[in-house]
This record gives C-alpha cells, structure tokens and sequence, in this order.
C-alpha cells in the first residue's frame, strides 16, 4: 500500500458492524449501494463467515489498491472540507504501533442492539430510536415519500420502517453476537439507549459467565438519561471501560435537542458516572460526544466549558465535536451568517482568556469546524431552510412545544 492512499481504512480489516436493524454493515458512517453490504444477521451461520466473506474481501483488495469504496462518501466528504474524517483517525491510530496493512482479523465489534430508546432527539431519525418511530408514524412520516429524511444519507436503504428492529430477541441471532464478542478485544456498543436494552445486559452477562470480560474493553455510549441499578456492577468486571456520553447542549438547548430529557437530572447522573470512571482507574475513561448542528451553535463554547471538567483520563478530546452530517436541513451553516459571526467572536475572545488547556482545545475544534463558513456561503440555502420551517412547525406542533421557550434567539429565523 502506498503511504498517499487515500481510500485505505482500517474498519474492515479490524472490525465487524452490525446495524439497528440485525444487518452487517462496512461500518457506522457507511452507505447504502444497494450491494450485498446489507445482509441480515439471520442469514450467516456465523459472523466471522461475514468476515472472510467476498464483500469485505473485495473491499479490502480495492482499499489497498486505492480504489475508491461507494459506501465511504462520508469520510471523504469530510476529508475534502477539513482534512480529516474517521477513516483519517483510525489509521493514525493503528499505524501508530504497526506498519502491516494487510494483516486482518475480528477484533471489535460494532453493535447497535435495535433502535429501543427513549428520547427523540431533533437530529435522529426512526432508524435509531423507537420513540421517533412511534412520532414518525403520528405524523405520517413513516413512507419513503413523506419521510422528511427520504434526501438524506441517513436513510440507509428505502423501507426502513419495514425493517426488524426486535431482532435481539431472537436467541439464535444473539448466538451469533455473543460467539463473536467472546473472540473480540473491544466492544462498541451504541443505540438507541443500550442501558435500557435487556440484550445489553445479557450479553454482559455472557462475557462475565463465560471469564470473558476481563480481557474486553467496554466501549460504551449513553445519553445518561438513567443509571441501571446494575450497571456498574457489571462494567467494573471488564478491562476497561471508554464510556461516551451524548450531550447536544446544555440548559433548556439540550431539553429541545434531546426532548424529552431533564438537563439537571442527566447532569446529576454525569457528575456520578464521573465519579465512578475515577474510582475505577487503569485506562478507563469518560468522554462526551457533541453534534454540531443548527440548533445547538450557539450553544457550543458552554458545552465545552461545561463538560469538559466532568471528562475523565481523556487528554486530548474530552468533549468531541461532530459535524452533523444529516439530516442536511439541520445544518449549522444555513444559520444567519450573523448567528455564525456571533460564535466566530466568541471564540476569538475564549481564545483570550487563558481557559485550561483541554477548554482550549475543545473551543480551538469548533473553530477549525467553522472555517468551512467560506465555503459553506456559497451554497443557496433557501429550500434546506423551508425544509427546517416546516419540519420544526410539524414536530413542535405534535409535541406540544414552542422553540421560544428553550431556544429564544431562533424564533425569528424559523418564522
């Protein structure tokens, strides 16, 4: 492989994903072709037959000829706006401590236990959470036509509502988990909300009963909205834990984002998860997830400021700012260019203060972030904001819910 390869990433050769709906997928940023990419769990005698299966071979062969792979659009969007993307990220950390980009072989695995949650975020979509299912549904939005997503990359593949999403339920299907995560070094396990998914725990339970856990690293996130009676009982019997907490806001920002969760309730349980990452030492860690979109900007630099000293053994991003990539009439850059200035001169002076170090560069991210503006500007905006308009107006209407009573300085631009 040549050092300028630009389409060579580590996820199929290091990694297995399955997605909400029992499917096998090239990893958790890729889309849909309409290839093979997309088959059901139930159809495989086992996971590592995925593995060693033709469609990753090929993937692979192609990555190390510097072919470039249709399902991997989103890193090299990103890649083309601001230089780095996941698949960048991973293979820095991998070639940090090896020089063979051939070798392949399971050592994580990706999991996405169903679409169970109980939040419907502004920025999700039905695909994972079962909440905004039942929403989607109310509204009518449950057909590719009146999808309000049905432009957008998140869609995986059209008849997502059709999909499976109680597969966990299914023995046979969680046989095939738990044999593969018994070989595994890492488990990533995302949502919906795994810590109020029974499967989570049983496959927990598994790795336990099975003198498996100590040897797995838990990678887990959560929007930490509860805290099982059991979960750190469980968690402390692994290697190590890397917990990420989703946190889209702060105050009445986040209650609108993440509706309908209580922010002092979610901060209270944050301050004990804190506590409990310290008590366990070693490597385990606490980090916060952010994503970056039109009704959080403002909100950005308090996030930073006010997580980051809750984070735990997380040196470099304590607070992780994710560029939300759809839906795209959520985009932070159809924002007034004035809102966009507000920010840009509030970071300009945080950079003054002399904030602490991991502060600083939380807000020295969100800048790197907003220098794509210039480019951003030069788009027409007009039909993502009549889609924003009358996605908000739909929403807020079934839930009962005004913007201007959480977020009061976008009550003018949605008119």
């Amino acid at each position: 492989m040549k050092k300028e390869n630009k389409t060579y990433c580590r996820v199929p050769f290091d990694s297995v994903t399955v997605s909400p709906t029992g499917r096998m997928q090239l990893c958790c940023e890729a889309q849909w072709t309409g290839g093979v990419e997309k088959t059901k769990l139930s159809e495989l005698s086992s996971i590592q037959d995925w593995f060693d299966g033709t469609y990753l071979e090929s993937v692979r062969r192609d990555m190390l000829e510097g072919k470039p792979i249709p399902q991997c659009q989103t890193c090299y969007k990103r890649e083309q706006l601001h230089g780095k993307s996941p698949r960048t990220h991973v293979n820095k950390k991998y070639f940090s401590h090896s020089a063979d980009p051939i070798e392949h072989s399971i050592k994580k695995i990706d999991l996405k236990l169903g679409n169970k949650c109980n939040l419907k975020c502004k920025m999700c979509f039905p695909y994972a959470s079962s909440e905004l299912w039942k929403e989607w549904k109310d509204l009518g939005w449950n057909s590719n036509k009146n999808d309000p997503n049905n432009d957008s990359s998140w869609k995986y593949y059209d008849d997502y509502f059709e999909e499976d999403y109680s597969w966990p339920k299914n023995k046979n299907n969680m046989k095939l988990i738990k044999e593969a995560a018994t070989k595994a070094n890492l488990l990533h396990i995302t949502g919906g909300e795994p810590t109020i998914n029974p499967e989570f725990f049983d496959l927990l339970n598994y790795l336990i009963d099975q003198d498996r856990a100590k040897d797995i690293i838990l990678d887990l996130t959560t929007n930490a909205t509860k805290i099982h009676p059991r979960l750190f009982e469980k968690v402390r019997q692994f290697k190590e834990l890397w917990l990420t907490i989703s946190m889209d806001g702060i105050d009445k920002t986040y209650e609108y984002v993440r509706y309908p969760a209580d922010y002092n309730r979610v901060h209270e349980n944050i301050k004990r998860y804190s506590d409990f990452v310290k008590e366990l030492g070693g490597k385990s860690k606490l980090r916060f997830n952010f994503v970056l979109q039109v009704w959080n900007l403002h909100n950005a630099i308090d996030v930073v400021k006010t997580l980051t000293p809750l984070s735990v053994n997380e040196g470099v991003v304590p607070v992780a700012i994710e560029e939300l990539d759809s839906p795209k009439f959520m985009h932070w850059s159809i924002l007034p260019e004035s809102h966009i200035k507000h920010v840009i001169n509030q970071i300009h002076l945080e950079k003054q203060v002399g904030n602490e170090k991991l502060v600083q560069w939380g807000v020295i991210s969100l800048a790197r972030i907003l220098k794509a503006n210039v480019q951003y500007r030069k788009h027409d905006h007009s039909r993502l904001l009549q889609q924003l308009k009358d996605f908000t107006s739909k929403q807020d209407t079934h839930r009962k819910i005004n913007i201007a009573d959480y977020i009061p300085t976008l009550t003018g631009f949605l008119k």
